[in-house]
């Protein structure tokens, strides 16, 4: 509960806070425009790293670096793993209507020249005092942003591994992602595309299409979706050959585009979906669409070349799962597990690419959806391509960065993997990248690397076992404090990498941590711009100037706002010209301690809020606060600073 219990406050925080957030993206996508422009121009007239200091200059250190890297340098600009046969993409899909009317951000930006991914995270720290966002970037060998359409996820993902198909071989594109998404939607588009052109090369198709759900004994099977209402069980075995073959499930051979679509249509039809908290029809089971084209003159039904679309049910996290049912519940566990080893499978192949003297053994048994999939992993030849599915609200980042670690050690060439090992930095050093534990945004660090660090210190007690250890730390002379840490050598579910006693975040190719404190000082300026005694002479003049009076007001040129609320009623009548110029000004200036009032009444109200998420007491955060009253008319002069419009 826990966890949960964070969870909910980093989703209330970017509602409550939704304004500084969205500023914080500003920052990052204008630092990223100024480096494609201004120091990208500079870079081939400048020394190396002369035109950084621009960047760095106008925005946040770790900002200006994280977008100059992505922009300028574009470590990822050609995908190591385009040549491969196992490749990871992503596409973003645009806010939808009720998140546009909500005054939803988006969280998420693309780096097309570097095939990368920007997650943008907005979180309160502990402390209570402190908003940060976390700008985190993954690096695949595709991306597509909101304004990309299926044509091009079809050229760039599917197309290479139809081709391939119909030349005889056997390729399969996955869809991969959280619910709600646009994974059936992206799906459905490429299979639209896909039946236009297969007839231009192939005389007939043979499709099969299932589905992978659960049952009621809590197990897994596989359905026949094409014979209707009935859905026959069907079995997957492994064959002579090492592959796996679907039997007893029906297939249509489809000679047109029309014969096509038709019989896909009333496969999706009969596909299993339930309404959740998230979606009124998610898909609750993985889809499988089978095409296998027949070579030429081949009556005997095997097939030369095989198209396999996977299209996988939505990934769910817990607080989404308050409102299911316990069959439901059973059903999602599955759901998450089997794409869990789907990742797990992935990530073992490519370890044993690289590692060919400890190879280990593919786990693809583990579950029916791998062992379907067992070729993906264990053929060489068999092209493999997962299209991971995003959403752009800061509601989602959760999901959002959960789907690209996931993806992420699906992918054979990661950056942090070719970069020179790090060094540990030297006391008073600048340490350089942010993939270490001690890198620049050590201050405030997302996720677990505050545990990592505190697990790095501890190494210096030569303290390592298998499972980890315990140390007693005397802080007096009576009394002892026992503390137990788990070594990450052993430990992947910690998602770090170990080089040299350095500990390196393995959850993104690069991070960044900036703290909002603009927007800090911008909220306690908004809530003293109205305070009279703190205004200086050139402030009080810019006010009396502002204001529409019927007649003129004497007031010298050096005096400030403390001197003139000395005065009282009687002195500020004596600078007046008339009775209703000094009535009109009294009004503008009690105006002005009510504006005062109301401003540091929503100061209050805010740190109120920020204290609560830091506590993690989400309903006092989330609870409604008393309106502060209005300001009259005139008391909002142009020159004065206003406080920034929160998210509701």
């Amino acid at each position: 509960m826990a966890s949960n219990h964070k969870l909910v406050c980093a989703r209330a925080a970017r509602r409550q806070f939704g304004g500084a957030f969205q500023q914080a993206v500003r920052d990052y996508r204008g630092a990223k425009l100024s480096a494609l422009t201004l120091a990208r121009g500079l870079e081939e007239r400048l020394p190396g790293g002369l035109s950084y200091l621009p960047l760095a200059f106008l925005y946040d250190g770790e900002v200006a670096q994280l977008s100059w890297e992505g922009s300028v340098a574009k470590a990822n600009a050609e995908a190591r793993a385009r040549k491969t046969n196992f490749r990871v993409m992503a596409r973003t899909r645009p806010l939808q209507p009720q998140e546009v009317e909500d005054k939803l951000y988006e969280s998420v930006s693309s780096e097309n020249g570097n095939n990368a991914i920007i997650v943008h995270d907005g979180r309160v720290h502990r402390d209570g005092r402190t908003i940060y966002a976390v700008h985190s970037r993954f690096c695949l060998d595709a991306v597509f942003n909101e304004r990309a359409d299926n044509q091009e996820v079809f050229q760039e993902a599917v197309q290479p591994l139809l081709s391939s198909a119909l030349d005889g071989g056997r390729a399969t594109v996955v869809f991969f992602g959280q619910t709600g998404t646009g994974k059936t939607y992206t799906a459905r588009g490429a299979l639209d595309i896909m039946s236009e052109l297969v007839f231009e090369k192939a005389d007939k198709v043979e499709l099969c299409c299932y589905e992978m759900a659960g049952t009621r004994g809590g197990r897994e099977a596989f359905f026949d979706l094409l014979a209707g209402e009935e859905k026959k069980q069907v079995k997957c075995l492994t064959g002579e050959d090492g592959n796996v073959h679907v039997r007893g499930a029906q297939k249509i051979v489809c000679n047109s585009t029309s014969e096509l679509c038709s019989a896909m249509d009333k496969a999706f039809a009969w596909r299993s979906s339930e309404c959740t908290e998230r979606n009124e029809a998610s898909s609750r089971s993985h889809c499988i669409l089978e095409f296998k084209f027949p070579a030429e003159g081949d009556d005997s039904g095997e097939a030369a070349g095989l198209f396999r679309v996977v299209d996988l049910a939505g990934s769910e996290r817990n607080f989404e799962t308050q409102m299911h049912s316990r069959s439901m519940a059973e059903r999602g566990g599955l759901i998450n597990y089997s794409l869990l080893m789907l990742k797990e499978c992935a990530r073992v192949m490519h370890n044993n690419e690289k590692e060919l003297e400890n190879e280990m053994h593919v786990p693809f048994r583990s579950s029916r959806l791998t062992h379907l999939l067992r070729s993906s992993f264990t053929d060489g030849s068999h092209m493999t391509t997962v299209v991971a599915t995003l959403s752009p609200s800061p509601t989602d980042v959760e999901h959002s960065l959960n789907t690209l670690q996931h993806v992420g050690m699906m992918r054979s060439s990661r950056v942090w993997e070719t970069r020179p090992p790090p060094q540990e930095p030297k006391e008073g050093s600048d340490p350089k990248g942010f993939d270490a534990v001690q890198g620049r945004g050590r201050a405030l660090h997302s996720k677990l690397q505050d545990a990592r660090k505190g697990q790095l210190n501890l190494h210096a007690f030569q303290m390592k076992t298998a499972v980890g250890g315990s140390i007693m730390k005397k802080y007096e002379a009576d009394s002892a404090k026992t503390e137990t840490f788990i070594d990450a050598r052993w430990h992947r579910e910690l998602n770090v990498k170990v080089q040299d006693d350095l500990w390196v975040l393995r959850d993104a190719d690069a991070e960044a941590t900036q703290i909002l404190s603009s927007w800090k000082a911008e909220q306690w300026a908004a809530s003293k711009a109205h305070d009279l005694s703190r205004w200086s002479a050139e402030t009080l003049q810019a006010f009396i100037q502002s204001l529409d009076l019927p007649g003129q007001v004497r007031i010298p040129t050096t005096m400030t706002g403390a001197q003139l609320r000395r005065l009282g009623r009687r002195g500020l009548a004596a600078l007046c010209s008339d009775k209703a110029t000094a009535e009109a000004l009294d009004q503008a200036l009690a105006g002005e301690s009510q504006a005062g009032k109301a401003a540091a009444a929503a100061h209050r109200s805010a740190n109120a809020r920020m204290t609560a998420l830091g506590n993690h007491k989400v309903h006092a955060a989330i609870e409604e606060f008393e309106e502060p009253a209005p300001a009259t008319p005139g008391s909002n002069p142009s020159h004065v600073q206003q406080e920034p419009a929160l998210a509701a």
